[in-house]
């Protein structure tokens, strides 16, 4: 038989039993507890963070919204609100004019939606000049009713109350911040809202990021937990160093934030400023050419300066649009054969009279082994040229500019290192302004002490143009001793035949224009007369058509071959540019269907070359036009059309 136990060891069995019983209650109770206690102190980092993030976020959204409110109010007046409320008022030049310019505005910040608005004759607010593009999905046309989730805004403001979104909103559209302002007569009465969405959806996607990192963090700590029971005091003193951890490292974040505002808020002053600096210049010499219009070379002078400033505020406006669409990863690189030797001299020769105005010395070493190598040519000159005026605006008068290129070889067959270095003996950099010079909207103070202009975006686009490339870029400098840019980027090797299939493309066979006959479909007036002007010098006969509409009319009407090209702005009321091309290119008349199109827009970038080509279209120029280059480009296009007919 089995023994049975004594009663004393019965009695002891249940008393190690239950203890064992509290033991594991105990632990599971104190697992439980620091489970929920984690969970909680997790939960409200993660809020900290997102309400930081938020608030620096609608900080930074509120500037940039009462920036474009003072601009948008400068080309608006209280008429405008009076003589617009329909679709037929669309047809007027001054409708026309404020739409796209409030299109640029939009184009030129992180604004999804700029409109104004009005309350209609129903008492139901109704949108007047809309910001997006004519061809847009989105566009609203005068008279149009408001979406109910931005009725409220729109009343408030029109109550005469400015009114700021709180937090990320989630519309049809996606996550935006909404800012909305009231219209006021001189009398004070509101007569209309000025009103604008900003895009949140970056700001949305990192707070959900983040929300799902926390998610992740009290998981892992759970089964950690779990795991490691035993330890606790050593896993809560672990879990103690992590949090202050993050928490510095959440601080370090807000700092950064804090200081990409501040840094941003400098830039919209620095941008402010020196587009309003040459515009100065542009207005005040226009106002001397007018007032001596009799004296050939004065006016000569005037104009030749208005010129120059113009190309300054282009350059200004080109850097802040390659920045965004660099960041926005809209770039795209369009390589093609090219002499190295060559990219550099036309770079050179482009910066030569900066250099001579400042009486500076510029010397240039070449150590090229392979002439010819495939780049992207206007990116590489941008890069070269960014570098090159860097030093000349960082360098005195009477300094020194040394500039060199070489090419070291590649670990891959076919390929070749370009390297370019340029040095100054200018006023140099502070260790500590080295580590921040590429990022960004900064500039040296210095700089700024010592008078030199710039928006602080040259170095890093050049950055980031570099990487692009697979490159790298160095930077040794001293305070008053000067500076060393150093890049090398990898290429490949290209032979002397690419170069000339590429030339054979671009360059025109040397036939004259007089007599061709050109289509321009074209919906602004000045740029209109001013492309009719350049054209009619060099012989040419132009007809404008002044929407897409009216283009596809005079072609159809007219015999084959009677216009030789059609010059195609992509911006056009009733139908746009891209749309017109596409329907030429279907026509059941081949010949007329095969026209030669160029495209000729203030829409620059590599991606909208790519859509004119996708089009249909042969070429694509950009405004402001290059008289030069629209000749060559027209004659490469014409010169092998036959002789058009005679116009009935």
């Amino acid at each position: 038989m089995e023994e049975q136990p004594q009663p004393l060891e019965k009695e002891t069995a249940e008393i190690n039993g239950s203890k064992t019983h509290r033991l594991r209650v105990v632990i599971v109770f104190l697992f439980l507890l620091t489970v929920f206690l984690v969970s909680v102190y997790t939960f409200i980092l993660q809020r900290n963070y997102s309400e930081n993030t938020l608030e620096s976020a609608v900080e930074w959204n509120t500037q940039c919204a009462d920036a474009i409110h003072k601009l948008v109010l400068q080309k608006l007046t209280g008429e405008d609100y009076k003589n617009i409320s329909t679709i037929a008022d669309m047809q007027s030049e001054r409708y026309q004019r404020l739409q796209k310019e409030l299109s640029e505005l939009r184009k030129l910040n992180p604004t999804r939606y700029l409109y104004t608005a009005k309350m209609g004759a129903d008492g139901r607010p109704i949108y007047l000049i809309d910001g997006l593009d004519l061809d847009a999905k989105d566009f609203a046309y005068p008279g149009t009713y408001i979406e109910k989730e931005m009725v409220p805004y729109i009343e408030a403001a029109l109550a005469g109350e400015t009114v700021y979104s709180q937090e990320i909103v989630d519309t049809a559209w996606g996550h935006i911040f909404t800012a909305c302002y009231p219209v006021r007569e001189d009398t004070g009465e509101v007569i209309g809202a000025i009103c604008m969405e900003m895009d949140m959806e970056h700001t949305y996607k990192l707070l959900e990021q983040s929300n799902r990192a926390a998610v992740k963090m009290a998981m892992f700590a759970a089964i950690v937990l779990v795991l490691f029971a035993l330890g606790a005091y050593c896993l809560i003193q672990k879990s103690r160093t992590k949090s202050e951890e993050q928490q510095e490292q959440l601080q370090k974040a807000v700092e950064a934030a804090d200081a990409a505002n501040e840094a941003k808020s400098v830039f919209l002053f620095n941008v402010s400023h020196d587009i309003r600096t040459p515009m100065n210049a542009i207005i005040g010499y226009a106002e001397l050419a007018d007032r001596n219009l009799d004296k050939k070379e004065l006016l000569r002078s005037y104009l030749e300066k208005i010129g120059i400033c113009g190309q300054k505020m282009l350059s200004i406006l080109d850097n802040v649009l390659e920045l965004s669409r660099i960041e926005t990863g809209n770039v795209v690189l369009e390589e093609s054969a090219a002499e190295a030797e060559s990219v550099l001299d036309d770079c050179l020769h482009m910066v030569s009279a900066e250099i001579e105005k400042k009486h500076q010395t510029l010397t240039i070493s070449k150590d090229i082994i392979y002439p010819y190598i495939y780049m992207d040519i206007s990116r590489f000159t941008e890069i070269i040229l960014n570098l090159i005026s860097n030093a000349i605006k960082y360098t005195g008068e009477g300094g020194t500019i040394r500039c060199s290129v070489r090419q070291l070889p590649a670990q891959k067959d076919g390929r070749c290192i370009q390297e370019l270095s340029v040095s100054d003996n200018g006023i140099g950099m502070s260790e500590e302004f080295q580590k921040h010079i590429f990022e960004s909207f900064t500039r040296e103070r210095s700089s700024t002490v010592s008078g030199v202009e710039g928006t602080g975006l040259g170095m890093g686009i050049v950055k980031k143009l570099v990487e692009m490339m697979h490159g790298e870029i160095k930077i040794h400098s001293r305070v008053g001793e000067g500076s060393t840019f150093t890049i090398r980027i990898p290429c490949r090797i290209a032979a002397f035949e690419d170069t000339q299939t590429k030339r054979a493309q671009v360059h025109p066979n040397g036939k004259p224009l007089a007599g061709k006959r050109i289509l321009l479909a074209e919906d602004n007036d000045l740029n209109a007369e001013i492309a009719i002007a350049l054209l009619e010098e060099e012989g040419l006969l132009v007809e404008r058509a002044a929407d897409g509409v009216k283009c596809m009319e005079m072609l159809e009407k007219a015999p084959a071959h009677f216009y030789d090209l059609i010059l195609m702005d992509i911006q056009m009321p009733i139908l746009g540019g891209y749309d017109t091309t596409r329907k030429i290119r279907r026509m059941a008349d081949a010949e007329k269907a095969a026209i030669p199109i160029i495209a000729m827009t203030a829409n620059a970038f590599t991606e909208d070359r790519l859509k004119s080509k996708e089009a249909g279209m042969d070429e694509h120029i950009t405004k402001p036009v290059d008289s030069k280059l629209l000749v060559k480009v027209i004659a490469a296009l014409t010169g092998k059309n036959a002789q058009r007919p005679t116009a009935e």
